[in-house]
């Protein structure tokens, strides 16, 4: 599977090295020389009466040029050894290249969605665990946040629908934005309708309108579409296969989840079809993705995870390590320093006959 929307970060990092640091070694040597070049040697001595008439030729004169030219040349030996070590920066820029995927999440927001049939295992204050039943909706929008922050690198829209759908966010890397229009997310009640006010399930209308936005794409290969709901299409114009087809034809491909217990199981209506799990079935098939049956929160989850590990999103890491050379620097002061001793060298006076 190619996948084409690219992002790239860079990460810089600078560090000072040495490429050949056993050189250092030689740095106490020049130290201990200059040290053993302070002490005093085997003293000279010549037997004669008095030689108070030869004292002040005997000295030899101290002079600055004396003092400090053997230390200059000291310097030029150390910046020399320095210069051999080859200190450098050391350039490591890392680049980070992302292929990620476009993925438009469809969400039910019928009356149905309301049904407090989701068990969650949770710990109470006591640290115990119960099971607590929330209704669809609220397991979905948990389910399916979670599920975006776990796609950081992935261009997500939202789509919602009940009778008719209503696209909510376009495509973006902005997944703060999804997940809190997924918060604001209700059902109609005494007090106020829905947050889409047309009752039922347009299932067809969904597909269509995510299909829509992901093939305004057309640089991005992998496209997806995640369907989340609880019963069978009865609103829209388009049915939910024909709908399929043509995003098949776009290389869209279709994950469908039916969330919620089926309340067939029950003998009070064992008639009624809650469920279009065979059109389900066949939009996945048809578009080479796949069906989840969601009967709990935590089947919920699992349905999320596995489709999360088929759309694996590629990411590429690049080193590149460039080195900027500074020995010219300390050979260029053990030069100047050379030139500097010798100098002083040659200035210091000669002691007297």
């Amino acid at each position: 599977m190619m996948l084409a929307t690219t992002q790239s970060a860079m990460e810089a990092t600078r560090e000072f090295t040495f490429a050949q640091p056993g050189w250092l070694w030689a740095l106490p040597a020049v130290l201990l020389f200059l040290f053993l070049r302070r002490r005093s040697g085997t003293t000279a001595s010549l037997v004669h009466p008095t030689i108070r008439f030869a004292a002040a030729s005997l000295k030899r004169p101290s002079t600055l040029a004396g003092r400090f030219g053997p230390i200059c040349l000291v310097l030029a030996m150390a910046s020399l050894i320095v210069a051999l070590a080859r200190p450098q920066w050391k350039n490591q820029h890392t680049e980070d290249t992302v292929s990620g995927i476009d993925i438009m999440i469809a969400c039910d927001l019928s009356g149905s969605m309301a049904s407090q049939d989701m068990l969650f295992t949770a710990q109470d204050s006591l640290g115990r665990k119960q099971r607590t039943a929330i209704d669809r909706l609220t397991a979905a929008k948990y389910v399916i946040s979670e599920f975006i922050s776990g796609r950081p690198n992935d261009r997500i829209g939202l789509v919602a629908f009940a009778g008719k759908a209503k696209l909510c966010s376009p495509l973006t890397l902005d997944h703060g934005i999804v997940r809190y229009i997924i918060r604001e997310f209700y059902l109609a009640d005494d007090r106020r309708p829905g947050y889409i006010a047309e009752d039922g399930t347009a299932i067809g209308t969904a597909i269509a309108s995510a299909a829509l936005r992901l093939d305004e794409r057309k640089e991005t290969k992998s496209k997806v579409i995640i369907l989340v709901t609880d019963g069978m299409s009865n609103r829209g114009s388009i049915s939910p296969v024909d709908a399929a087809k043509q995003a098949a034809e776009l290389g869209i491909k279709i994950f469908t989840i039916a969330i919620g217990k089926d309340e067939r199981l029950s003998r009070y209506t064992a008639n009624v079809d809650t469920f279009d799990e065979k059109t389900l079935k066949e939009i996945a098939r048809l578009t080479g993705g796949q069906f989840y049956r969601a009967s709990s929160g935590a089947r919920l989850q699992k349905a999320f995870e596995s489709i999360d590990k088929l759309e694996k999103t590629e990411a590429k890491r690049r080193t590149l390590i460039s080195f900027d050379e500074l020995f010219p620097w300390p050979l260029a002061a053990a030069a100047l320093f050379l030139v500097l001793g010798i100098a002083l060298n040659f200035a210091r006076p000669r002691p007297a006959p």
